[in-house]
């Protein structure tokens, strides 16, 4: 099951990244050309946290299925890069980012001028955009790299450790 959830929130990553590029591009596009702030700016943004929530509640089952909060509080668990990735730098980026895509849609709903709407929009999700890519485990990474899509396979014969946080011994 664990398995599977993990795959969903593989392939629910690339739709959240369009959509952040599309909130982007709309506010950069209000600013730069001093539009109104239109009802498909603002569904685009819902869209987009909608879409960031339920990516957090897979990477919550996940995270939670797989023994990773257990393997956290053992000792020397940060040592290990793998583990410390996705026990701690990864969930921590994206609930971060998750809280910056909150905002951009808190301020598609308030009542102020466009311009403003569009900047703030803009900046909010730019930022979460790049915190997104800073911690997705692209292929190639050394330790922590998954395939682009899930089942794929390994890259170049490295092994992925899919759902199995390592465990620290320490005698």
């Amino acid at each position: 099951m664990a398995t599977n959830l993990l795959y969903f929130h593989s392939i629910l990553r690339y739709f959240i990244l369009l959509f952040m590029l599309m909130v982007i591009v709309q506010s950069l596009v209000g600013m730069l050309n001093k539009g109104s702030f239109k009802k498909i700016n603002k569904t685009a943004a819902l869209v987009m946290m909608i879409m960031c929530d339920v990516q957090l509640l897979l990477g919550l089952a996940v995270y939670l299925l797989n023994g990773w909060g257990a393997n956290m509080a053992k000792p020397g668990a940060m040592a290990d890069k793998y583990s410390r990735f996705f026990g701690m730098e990864h969930p921590l980026m994206m609930i971060i980012a998750l809280v910056l895509v909150h905002m951009a849609y808190s301020v598609a709903k308030r009542n102020m001028d466009s311009d403003r709407k569009f900047k703030r929009m803009f900046w909010f999700t730019l930022i979460a955009l790049f915190l997104v890519l800073s911690r997705i485990p692209w292929p190639g990474e050394a330790v922590v790299g998954r395939p682009f899509l899930p089942k794929m396979g390994a890259i170049k014969g490295q092994t992925i450790r899919i759902n199995t946080p390592v465990s620290v011994n320490r005698s």
